[in-house]
């Protein structure tokens, strides 16, 4: 999916683009992504289900915010597994250009401090805006500095480390559901910034992130209807349930998503990838340490197990749904 077109489209059009399909769409990382697509070219579907989960701060969890989130599916549509010539991946680097364009403009990453406390989240309109030409603007500059130097031989150690024991994080997890409507190598560089707790920042485990976009791939539909979107807005308005399942096509998934999450935190005492391996990926002591005990393969049982739940869940969820049409075609 090439990004030349997006890292040349003016402003105002992103802008007036990501609004238009908010307004019809109503969630934050679908909206990005649909938007970034238009912006490239593509009228692909898969990676908008990818995103549908991803609203609220990863399954509504308050996490990293949507339009954080989209722009790193997209960077890594764009770039892949390439490797810079030190062996970092570029999407490592346009990555940590992104979230630092990002904490620099709305003071967070969290979708729960961006969000607040107001019955509409007014401010998320403006994230929304401006997450496709922030996008945009990190292909089209050098993103080189954007990882300092010691971070940099942290995050190489533990990539090369990773390499050779053949893991990555959200690869873990979504080889092993089969849920995927997608082309295996591009899902594949979608996702390559979800390791680490993305980008070895340490945030939402990177697992649970992918859990997240798989029932997305499997369960998600696409909300397209002005009509909705203004009902769920109002239904904020009146502090009634907005997220509820019939109310907009993404809310199902994101729903589930929020289930995993709280499965995850139950099973694992955290949804931190800090917190889950005790570890600062930007420490190259800390990375040694973590090599040495064999932190990897903690992280792919991990990743195992969330892979079964998400694999359950979508059973579940399928049969529950046939058996409704099955009850309505009565």
């Amino acid at each position: 999916m090439p990004g030349e077109d997006l890292a040349l489209a003016s402003t105002a059009t992103l802008r007036r683009r990501s609004v238009g399909n908010l307004l019809r769409m109503g969630h934050c990382a679908p909206t990005v992504m649909k938007t970034l697509l238009e912006a490239s070219g593509s009228s692909e579907r898969w990676p908008v289900l990818l995103t549908a989960g991803l609203p609220g701060g990863i399954g509504n969890t308050g996490g990293e915010c949507g339009g954080l989130t989209a722009p790193l599916v997209q960077l890594g549509l764009e770039h892949g597994r390439e490797e810079s010539e030190d062996g970092l991946p570029v999407v490592v680097e346009a990555g940590h250009d992104l979230i630092a364009r990002f904490a620099d403009t709305q003071g967070t990453t969290q979708c729960r401090e961006i969000r607040g406390t107001s019955r509409v989240p007014l401010r998320c309109i403006g994230v929304v805006r401006a997450a496709p030409e922030m996008c945009a603007a990190c292909m089209g500059a050098p993103v080189a500095a954007a990882v300092a130097p010691e971070a940099r031989v942290a995050y190489r150690r533990l990539y090369e480390h990773w390499n050779e024991r053949a893991f990555h994080c959200a690869d873990a997890v979504l080889s092993e559901c089969a849920t995927a409507p997608a082309p295996d190598e591009e899902l594949s560089d979608a996702v390559t910034a979800f390791v680490g707790g993305t980008l070895f920042t340490g945030m939402t485990c990177s697992a649970l992130a992918a859990g997240v976009m798989a029932l997305g791939l499997a369960l998600g539909e696409i909300e397209d209807s002005h009509v909705r979107v203004a009902r769920m807005i109002a239904t904020m308005a009146v502090r009634g349930d907005a997220f509820a399942d019939d109310l907009n096509a993404f809310n199902r998934v994101m729903n589930l998503g929020h289930e995993l999450s709280e499965w995850f935190e139950a099973e694992f005492g955290s949804t931190q990838c800090r917190a889950l391996t005790g570890c600062d990926f930007a420490s190259t002591a800390d990375v040694d340490g973590y090599i040495d005990r064999d932190g990897t393969a903690d992280c792919a049982r991990l990743a195992r197990r969330v892979a079964e739940q998400v694999s359950a869940m979508v059973e579940r969820a399928s049969t529950a749904s046939h058996q409704d049409e099955t009850e309505s075609n009565r």
